[in-house]
C-alpha cells in the first residue's frame, strides 16, 4: 500500500487543465476505434448488451406511455373525464400531453437506469479494455491468463461500480426530488447536478488504472483532488457524448480508453 500512496502522490503533482481535459473522451474514441481496432474484443459485447437495454426503453415507452398516461388521467376528477364540447376538447388536448409528457419521463427514466447499471454490467470487459490500452501506451508485457486472477477482476470491478453508482444516486437523487418541491432553486439544482454528474463519469473512467494498483480512498480521493479540473472536463467530454443521439451507444470504450489515456498521461508528467 505504501508504494500505491508513493505512486499516487507522484501522479497528483502535475494537474491538467479543463480544457485539456475534454479532450480525452475524444482521444479515447480514436484511439479504440481508428487507431487500435483489434481492441473490439473487449468492446463489442458491452455495445450489444446496452444496445439491447436502450432497445427496450425505447419500445417500452413507445409501447406503455398511453396506459401510464391514462392511469395519470384516471386520478383526475370524474367531471373533468365526462365534459364535452370545446371543454371536452381542452381536456382531450390536456390528455395528450399527459401522455406525450409519460412516454417523455419514462424515456428519460430507463435512460438513466441503463447509463448506471451498463457500467456495473460492463464492468469485467472495461477493465480489460483499460489494461489493454494501458499496456499499448506503456509498451509493458501482457500478463499471463489466471483463471483465479479473471474471477478477482471481475468481483472487484463489479464492487466498486456498484459501490460508485450507489454513492452517485445517493447525492444527485434527493437533489433532483428537491428540485420539485423547492420554489426557485430548480436551476441552481440543475447546474449542481450537471457538475456533479460531470464529475462523477470522469472519476468513473480514470479510475480503472487506479484499481488496478490497489489504491486507498484516500489516493483516489487525493488525485481527484489534485486533477479536478482536467477530471471535470473529461467528465464533461464523455457527458457529450452520451448524449449526441446514436453515438452514444459507443461512448464507454471511448470513455474508458480516454480515461486511461488521461491517467498514464497525468503519471507520465512526472517523468
Amino acid at each position: 500500500m505504501r508504494v500505491a500512496a508513493k505512486s499516487a502522490s507522484a501522479v497528483v503533482k502535475s494537474p491538467l487543465g479543463f480544457a485539456r481535459g475534454l479532450t480525452y473522451a475524444f482521444r479515447g474514441a480514436r484511439f479504440v476505434y481508428f487507431q487500435h481496432p483489434k481492441l473490439a474484443r473487449y468492446w463489442v459485447a458491452p455495445i450489444v448488451i446496452t444496445g439491447l437495454a436502450l432497445f427496450g426503453v425505447f419500445y417500452g415507452s413507445a409501447s406503455y406511455y398511453d396506459d401510464v398516461g391514462g392511469a395519470l388521467w384516471s386520478l383526475l376528477p370524474q367531471s373533468w373525464q365526462d365534459a364535452s364540447g370545446w371543454v371536452g376538447g381542452l381536456l382531450t388536448a390536456l390528455r395528450w400531453l399527459i401522455e406525450l409528457t409519460a412516454g417523455i419521463l419514462m424515456t428519460l427514466l430507463g435512460l438513466v437506469v441503463v447509463v448506471l447499471l451498463s457500467s456495473v454490467v460492463a464492468a469485467p470487459f472495461n477493465d480489460a479494455l483499460s489494461e489493454a490500452v494501458e499496456r499499448i501506451l506503456t509498451g509493458g508485457a501482457a500478463p499471463p491468463f489466471s483463471f483465479g486472477r479473471m474471477l478477482s477482476d471481475v468481483a472487484r470491478t463489479i464492487r466498486l461500480e456498484v459501490l460508485k453508482v450507489l454513492v452517485y444516486v445517493g447525492v444527485v437523487g434527493p437533489m433532483f426530488l428537491a428540485s420539485f418541491f423547492i420554489p426557485g432553486v430548480g436551476q441552481v439544482i440543475s447546474i449542481v447536478g450537471f457538475a456533479l454528474t460531470a464529475v462523477y463519469l470522469g472519476i468513473d473512467y480514470v479510475d480503472w488504472p487506479a484499481a488496478r494498483r490497489d489504491w486507498s480512498v484516500g489516493d483516489r480521493v487525493r488525485f481527484v483532488r489534485n486533477q479536478l479540473p482536467a477530471v471535470a472536463g473529461f467528465g464533461t467530454g464523455v457527458w457529450a457524448l452520451l448524449f449526441i443521439p446514436l453515438l452514444n451507444l459507443f461512448f464507454m470504450p471511448a470513455a474508458v480508453a480516454g480515461g486511461t489515456m488521461l491517467f498514464v498521461a497525468t503519471a507520465r508528467s512526472e517523468n
